[in-house]
C-alpha cells in the first residue's frame, strides 16, 4: 500500500520562503499540488508585479503549461517554507487517463481561476481605494476563510495600493475603529465576512449620498 510519506518520498520537493517555484515565461513541464506551505502566483503588469493569488494546502498550479505546453502564464513563489507534490507530463496524463475526479477538479479550478482573475481585474479598475481595499479583502476571505489571516505586504499589491501605503493604513484604521478587522501592524484576520458586508453597503451608501 502506498502511503502519503511514499509520496512525498518520491514526487515531494520542499522550497524555502521566497523561493522561486517557476517565473512567468518560463518553460512548463510539470504541475504542483501542495502539500504544506503556502504559494503565491503573481503576473507582470504595466504597474509591476502583482499577487493574483495565494494558495494553500491541496490547491494545485501549474497544470494550464503541461496541458498546452506553452509557457507559463505567470510566476509561483513559495509565499511560506513549502512541499508540492510535482508531477511531470507522464504521470499527469496518467491521472488524467485513470481518474475522472482529477479531470474534475481541474476543470473547476481552472473555472474558479478565471473567475478570481476577472474579479481581480475588475477590482483594479476601482478608483474608490476603500473599496478597492474591502473587495480585495473579500475575495481573500472567500478563498481562504474569513479566519485566516491576510499580509498587509500582499493586500498593499493585491489592492495596488503601493503608491498610497499611508492611505492604506488610514482605511484599515478605521476598519479596525469599526471592528471590522483586527491588525497586529504585519497580517489582518475579519472579524467576520457579514461585517465585511456591512462596512460594504456602509461605503456604498456614503458614496450615494456624496460624502468622502
Amino acid at each position: 500500500m502506498v502511503t502519503e510519506d511514499d509520496v512525498i518520498n518520491q514526487y515531494g520537493k520542499r522550497y524555502s520562503a521566497g523561493q522561486s517555484i517557476f517565473r512567468e515565461g518560463d518553460p512548463g513541464e510539470e504541475m504542483y499540488i501542495i502539500h504544506k506551505g503556502k504559494v503565491r502566483i503573481t503576473k507582470k503588469t504595466d504597474e509591476g508585479e502583482k499577487i493574483l493569488v495565494v494558495l494553500s494546502p491541496g490547491d494545485f498550479f501549474g497544470e494550464m503549461a503541461v496541458i498546452d505546453k506553452e509557457p507559463r502564464s505567470a510566476s509561483a513563489i513559495a509565499e511560506d517554507d513549502t512541499t508540492c507534490i510535482v508531477l511531470n507530463e507522464d504521470l499527469f496524463d496518467q491521472q488524467m487517463q485513470r481518474n475522472a475526479k482529477i479531470v474534475k477538479k481541474i476543470l473547476k479550478n481552472m473555472s474558479a481561476r478565471l473567475r478570481v482573475a476577472n474579479e481581480t481585474i475588475k477590482n483594479l479598475t476601482i478608483k474608490d481605494n476603500n473599496m478597492r481595499v474591502v473587495n480585495t479583502l473579500a475575495m481573500h476571505a472567500h478563498k481562504n476563510g474569513e479566519n485566516i489571516p491576510f499580509k498587509i505586504s500582499d493586500l498593499i499589491q493585491m489592492a495596488s495600493m503601493e503608491e498610497s501605503k499611508e492611505k492604506l493604513m488610514q482605511i484599515l484604521s478605521s476598519m479596525e475603529k469599526a471592528r471590522v478587522i483586527k491588525s497586529d501592524g504585519t497580517t489582518i484576520t475579519l472579524s467576520s465576512l457579514d461585517n465585511l458586508e456591512k462596512y460594504r453597503q456602509f461605503l456604498e451608501m456614503k458614496k450615494a449620498f456624496g460624502e468622502d
